[in-house]
């Protein structure tokens, strides 16, 4: 009987974000592609967090089952992947479960202090994973395998890590072992767009970033022959026009970011998205890019304190932020969405105020084009500046059901450094800052209602007066009939 490896990426409740949208799950897309390539049968089970109990059972009846592996990454899905584990460990004690991903490669002794996991993969997934497959059919020595934890005698061991590949084009997504179509999202104007990552890994050194654990600051990229091959043959199957890239940094590597733009361009695909540090930003760049249709792209400036720019290795000033935020309002088909951080465990009043004037300027650069995101900072797993947050007095979940309050979405987590008072105020501001941009699709009257409503923002953030913040409950109405109209995020305008 052929050996079957159950690939799970549960998906959890959202709180903010396209919650009607479901990402292709990359991971183990590429480590269900490489065991295939190597013979094994393979079922990914890309699943709605209320179908665990449904698909552990299917599992644990699969007589062919060699192992049932996790994609985990950090926050809510450490939960519900702990509570499928677990069951499945109850319905089948002697099956073997696997972690990968993000998180456990993080916090690989955390997770193997749970019962329910036998084997975590650190880093890279596709050969560990490959090992490990053989290690179970055929009995073989773990201890030579890299990148993996392990539990001996009830003592948990780490094997040397697996160095990172070279070149990746030798792993590639099997998009055979899901329905593609259900990963096609239909935009309100009516294109079909698609959520792919290029690369992986990014060359900088951001204190808050997992990247420096998880990827050793080191880029590699796909070359552009595989990424237009494989788009263009998903472009076949769902007939997709728009593709949003989701990789870490999508332009480390200038020149190969735009040969993969105007490729597309030529075979009928626009870039509807993609990430781009904001010190890449030039009037040469931003002009090749409107010329290629690239409308929307996310940038993040994090802060307006030059002291917590320093202490979180950016790179880059104030002065820079708002220079290049200059050169994009000169191209007035250009839209960003832009993220900055408040509430590091080092931040006095004056760094957040910085911070806060600092998008406001930005606003008075870009008027109703630039998405302001005000986050508050949460220690990251691996991250360089997390070592301060702990100091501060910080702690991790210590237990798999904690992990469910772990949102860096909402920023709505309780820090030691914060009151509630202070957390509650920091997400108030934040919510006025999302009511400052304006989506160029929505209807005259309502798109009008909006224009007001932001100016009444900006109003409320100079002045910081939030008493009775009806704007938002207005806006929280008015958008949710709004939005009925279209398949997009509810999150903000």
């Amino acid at each position: 009987m052929q050996n079957t490896i159950h690939l799970i990426n549960i998906v959890p409740p959202f709180r903010l974000g396209m919650t009607n949208v479901t990402f292709p799950p990359s991971g183990i897309l590429y480590v269900g592609g490489y065991l295939k390539k190597h013979a094994y049968r393979v079922e990914v089970h890309n699943m709605h967090y209320k179908n665990i109990k449904q698909v552990a059972t299917k599992i644990a009846n699969d007589a062919s089952t060699l192992f049932a592996g996790f994609s985990v990454k950090t926050g809510k899905q450490v939960t519900y992947s702990a509570l499928m584990s677990k069951h499945l460990k109850e319905l089948k004690s002697d099956l073997p479960i696997v972690w990968g991903g993000i998180h456990p490669s993080l916090m690989p002794n955390g997770c193997l202090e749970y019962d329910f996991v036998d084997y975590v993969v650190i880093g890279e997934g596709e050969i560990t994973a490959l090992e490990l497959a053989e290690l179970l059919s055929k009995k073989t020595d773990i201890s030579d395998i890299k990148g993996i934890g392990y539990k001996a005698n009830k003592t948990i061991k780490i094997n040397e890590p697996r160095p990172l590949e070279k070149n990746i084009d030798k792993f590639s997504q099997d998009w055979d072992l899901v329905d593609i179509q259900k990963h096609v999202y239909k935009h309100y104007d009516g294109s079909k767009k698609f959520f792919y990552i290029t690369s992986r890994g990014c060359p900088h050194n951001c204190g808050f970033c997992y990247n420096q654990e998880f990827n050793k600051r080191r880029w590699r990229g796909h070359s552009v022959d595989f990424v237009i091959n494989d788009l263009k043959q998903i472009k076949e199957k769902t007939g997709i026009n728009v593709v949003q890239f989701n990789d870490d940094n999508f332009f480390t590597d200038r020149e190969r970011g735009l040969t993969i733009l105007r490729k597309l361009k030529e075979i009928g695909i626009t870039c509807g998205y993609l990430d781009l540090r904001i010190d890449y930003i030039n009037e040469d760049l931003i002009r090749q890019l409107v010329a290629l249709d690239v409308k929307w792209f996310f940038t993040g400036w994090e802060s307006g304190s030059r002291s917590t720019l320093d202490k979180i290795a950016k790179g880059f000033t104030p002065e820079i932020i708002v220079e290049k935020i200059k050169i994009l309002s000169k191209f007035k088909n250009i839209t960003a969405d832009s993220g900055s951080i408040i509430g590091f465990p080092w931040e006095d009043k004056k760094d957040i105020d910085d911070t806060v004037s600092l998008a406001l300027r930005l606003f008075e650069i870009m008027k109703f084009r630039l998405d302001i995101n005000l986050g508050t900072y949460i220690p990251y797993p691996g991250a360089p500046v997390t070592s301060e947050a702990i100091n501060k007095g910080f702690q991790f979940p210590s237990d798999y059901e904690g992990w469910s309050n772990f949102d860096i979405l909402s920023g709505e987590m309780e820090l030691p450094w914060i009151t509630k008072k202070e957390t509650a105020y920091y997400h108030l501001m934040a919510n006025y800052f999302k009511l400052l941009y304006v989506f160029h699709f929505l209807s005259f009257p309502i798109k009008q209602f909006a224009y007001i409503v932001a100016v009444m923002a900006y109003l409320r953030l100079k002045t910081k007066l939030f008493i009775f913040p009806f704007e938002i409950w207005i806006t929280d109405w008015v958008k949710k009939r709004e939005f009925k109209k279209f398949d997009v995020s509810d999150s903000c305008w």
